[in-house]
């Protein structure tokens, strides 16, 4: 019996060990909650938590999307500009012209795909350094975003739109449910799929991956495309929040994302973590932003946490990494 009890204890820290990211995120999100529970009556309640899912819905869209580049070991720091950009093109179609329903949610993917093309572009044809080619695509997107309207927000009236936040399924906004739908997609594509070894192929070597037949540039293509298309549909969820279509959305918060996939441990350097990892991270710095809003600490505190936790975020990310390449 003893015996059973120590092999027993033993596959517990094996597993936990092999899984030591998912773990470790999972009990600070787990601390989050009971920390915030105990300083804010408001943090426990129906209300609260829905809006926690309202926002990781639109960011864990695009942190989905971002895991796919930074596997290959590439960057994305445009997603938000691009998201700000697409959600101005949904607020033109259907002020301009009349589109509602499931088109919109189309021409915002399409406008992000869009924008995932001219990142990939830069990057894999042109071979100009993927920070700066998406620094400058940041600032490409949010010129556009201000240009297409001249600066003017655009109020979108769509009942598509109003679902995603006013409709449950299960206790749960529709919104929610769509950032799971996408995550298990792409679980299962980074799982089981040639696609998905090629980006963590790419990402753990690239000149191995070459050497073993894999077209590095495609990979990588493919994947800007991936995290620009995934821009679009957030900029859906994003306009739903408050039904209308900001050039400003996102302003500040360029980094949020990022901040959240390294923390949950998807590493800089490309060819380590899933999507799991991304989801449990995302879900961390949505409770910590939330509990920060609840105890009335002050924007500019805010991004003050906000930084020390990037700052943070790769520290962790070069301790996991140290030896393993």
């Amino acid at each position: 019996m003893e015996t059973k009890k120590k092999l027993e204890g033993k596959n517990v820290l094996d597993w936990l060990k092999k899984h030591l990211a998912e773990s470790s995120v999972l009990f600070a999100l787990i601390i989050m909650c009971i920390v915030w529970s105990i300083i804010s009556p408001y943090f426990l309640t129906v209300g609260n938590f829905r809006s926690i899912f309202i926002y990781i819905g639109a960011t864990g869209i695009m942190a989905a999307g971002l895991t796919c580049t930074l596997l290959t070991g590439s960057m994305d720091l445009s997603q938000m500009p691009l998201m700000a950009f697409s959600g101005m093109m949904i607020g033109i179609a259907n002020n301009w012209y009349g589109i509602h329903g499931i088109w919109l949610v189309l021409i915002g993917i399409i406008a992000g795909a869009c924008g995932g093309l001219l990142n990939a572009f830069t990057v894999t044809i042109l071979g100009i350094v993927p920070f700066i080619a998406t620094l400058g695509s940041q600032l490409v997107f949010r010129a556009l975003a201000f240009i297409s309207t001249d600066g003017v927000y655009l109020s979108v009236n769509d009942d598509l739109v109003r679902a995603m936040t006013k409709k449950n399924f299960l206790g749960m906004p529709i919104m929610f449910w769509i950032m799971m739908a996408v995550f298990i997609l792409f679980w299962f594509i980074l799982k089981y799929t040639q696609y998905g070894r090629n980006l963590y192929s790419v990402g753990g070597s690239q000149q191995t991956a070459y050497l073993s037949g894999i077209n590095v540039r495609k990979t990588r293509f493919i994947a800007y495309v991936i995290s620009g298309a995934c821009c679009g549909l957030a900029a859906f969820m994003f306009v739903a929040q408050g039904n209308t279509a900001l050039n400003n959305a996102g302003t500040g918060s360029e980094m949020d994302i990022m901040s959240g996939v390294i923390v949950g441990g998807i590493s800089l350097g490309g060819g380590m973590g899933s999507v799991i990892n991304t989801l449990l991270g995302i879900a961390l710095l949505g409770v910590i932003t939330n509990g920060m809003g609840l105890v009335g600490l002050t924007p500019y505190y805010q991004m003050l946490v906000k930084g020390l936790i990037l700052v943070g975020a790769v520290l962790l990310d070069m301790v996991r990494t140290k030896g393993k390449r």
